[in-house]
């Protein structure tokens, strides 16, 4: 990728409304475990979160920034401070 194109994505509609409700159900505790992990590393403090936009996107966008992949900017914070959800699990015997 060159960097001057948009980013396309082949994927069916009923991928992206999966992508979409998973994104919107984990939105919330995203949001939280960036707070926490700002709090943690001193970026910010527990008064100045109240001066956050209104929207949820729109705060976790005044951590990561809005700018094309934004999201793995969002997941790969939370997963490396091991606040990953787990939603699968595999069995070892």
């Amino acid at each position: 990728m060159t960097g001057k194109g948009a980013l396309t994505v082949t994927a069916d509609e009923s991928t992206i409304g999966r992508w979409r409700n998973w994104f919107m159900e984990l939105v919330d505790y995203f949001l939280g475990c960036l707070v926490s992990i700002a709090i943690r590393y001193g970026r910010e403090s527990v008064e100045s979160a109240s001066h956050f936009p209104k929207s949820t996107l729109q705060k976790i966008w005044h951590h990561v920034g809005d700018a094309p992949g934004w999201l793995a900017r969002v997941v790969r914070p939370v997963a490396n401070s091991n606040l990953w959800v787990h939603t699968r699990f595999a069995f070892l015997s």
